[in-house]
């Protein structure tokens, strides 16, 4: 996580906050204003999403199912009549309507199982997204830290070129007075123009650290930009801290290392819901339908005489004929629709059995597969940890370094400033030339940028060792 937090450039979206950017920003606002639009944090924020999605529908699958089918057919030719069952050459319009309901009631405790490891993982995506927000606090710290650097840079080389520039006026006067050589005043004007240039490139420095953290913070107007200096700089992180009791408090409070945990409990749970597919399903039905077909007709009217006689037959033992008389065909029509449908109405219900023997072996497939998911998380959170401790492990021997070099730099700048003192006043005395004296002031300036550095460096350190005891990322 950390390997590539230095030079780690996050995206954050272009919304524009309601307050100017020309107001001095703190480190607490910057931080702020990129969890809320950093694009990293919204694309974990949907994955977060999605996981609760299916954490709620694991936990609807134990509710009913229900659902309703309707069709309207034409059927041409010689087509079934649906309620003669008998073939017949025309066209039929018929409807069918149904409603099916079901419901489980015992499947392996596949539901109970899925829905512990769905919210198991919605709880992990929680963590992910706090790991987010980690990381591109760190960064955004960094880039402050940078900023506020670089204007300390700017101080020392502005209050260099000042005394430089005294000097040159004192060295000026001397030498029009007979008191040095025009050697001396010339090194010192050369250093002059030098020193100009120093503070010139710092100022660039300062705008462009600047206008770095504005893009970072994808702010509308970057060179007005500005960031609030803090009264005081605070470390706050003691020189004896250990490595392992810095990672036994990282392993209680950081994210990454409670959703390697949680996937853990996921995969397990989502094994046991694997097997429970081995086990028979019970599940209870109901449904209810009813059909229209325009072949079923009803008579409107009474049969009529049509004046024709019919035989149907002889007088037993003779050869006379019996007849009976003729009618027409009564008048029809087909029955309502809605008429139909209440009529043919149907409903049922009971219940259903489903013993798993072989199907494909896919029972068997996806327990494997859930088994070596299981295996991962727990290899996945082995190397969490492990990267954890080679993190901190890094983290407080870093910090160590820094520390050392804020002794050392301490040190030389005492040795520096008082051997600056004494050229400065030799030279003044006439008794030192302007090369050796201009050689103790750049080396008391480096001694002062690199003390400077190397203080901003261990602040930097000290807070991503607050950050893995679980401290907020602040600077007052």
């Amino acid at each position: 996580m950390l390997r590539t937090l230095f030079a780690s450039l996050l995206l954050v979206s272009g919304s524009v906050m309601a307050q100017s950017p020309a107001e001095p920003w703190t480190l607490e606002r910057c931080i702020d204003h990129a969890f809320k639009n950093n694009i990293t944090i919204k694309q974990t924020e949907l994955q977060l999403n999605n996981a609760r999605a299916d954490l709620d529908q694991s936990r609807a699958n134990r509710l009913p199912t229900l659902n309703a089918s309707a069709n309207l057919s034409l059927n041409t030719g010689r087509v079934i009549d649906p309620f003669t069952n008998t073939f017949g050459e025309k066209t039929i319009e018929s409807n069918q309507l149904s409603l099916q309901a079901s419901v489980p009631i015992w499947t392996g405790l596949q539901i109970t199982n899925n829905v512990k490891a769905q919210r198991f993982g919605f709880m992990a995506n929680m963590k992910d997204l706090e790991v987010t927000r980690n990381n591109i606090g760190l960064s955004v710290a960094n880039f402050y830290l940078q900023v506020l650097l670089a204007q300390e840079l700017l101080e020392i080389a502005e209050a260099q070129l000042e005394t430089t520039q005294e000097q040159v006026v004192r060295t000026e006067k001397l030498v029009n007075a007979g008191s040095l050589s025009l050697d001396n005043l010339l090194n010192l004007k050369a250093q002059l123009g030098n020193e100009e240039l120093n503070v010139i490139n710092a100022r660039n420095n300062v705008i462009n650290s600047q206008v770095n953290l504005a893009l970072l913070l994808q702010l509308p107007d970057p060179e007005a930009f500005r960031v609030v200096k803090p009264t005081r700089l605070e470390i706050g992180v003691v020189l004896q801290a250990e490595i392992d009791g810095v990672f036994k408090s990282a392993l209680d409070n950081q994210p990454q290392i409670q959703a390697a945990e949680l996937r853990t409990k996921q995969a397990q749970y989502s094994l046991a819901a694997a097997k429970g597919g081995r086990s028979p399903r019970l599940s209870a039905f109901a449904n209810l339908s009813t059909l229209y077909s325009d072949s079923r007709l009803r008579t409107t009217g009474d049969p009529t005489l049509n004046g024709q006689e019919i035989p149907i037959g002889y007088v037993q033992g003779t050869n006379q004929i019996v007849v009976q008389p003729g009618f027409n065909t009564p008048p029809t029509e087909i029955v309502p629709r809605g008429t139909q449908f209440s009529d043919n109405l149907g409903y049922g219900f009971g219940l259903s059995l489903t013993i798993p023997i072989l199907n494909n072996w896919q029972v068997n497939n996806q327990i494997q597969r859930a088994r070596n998911a299981y295996t991962l998380s727990q290899l996945q959170l082995e190397g969490s940890r492990n990267q954890l401790f080679t993190d901190v492990a890094t983290s407080v021997t870093n910090y160590r370094a820094a520390a050392t070099r804020v002794q050392a730099n301490e040190r030389n700048v005492l040795a520096q400033r008082e051997s600056y003192k004494f050229s400065e006043l030799r030279f003044n005395e006439g008794m030192m030339n302007a090369v050796d004296y201009l050689n103790a002031k750049n080396r008391a300036q480096i001694a002062e940028s690199n003390l400077l550095q190397s203080r901003y460096e261990l602040l930097f350190r000290a807070k991503i060792l607050d950050f893995y005891l679980g401290k907020p990322i602040v600077l007052n």
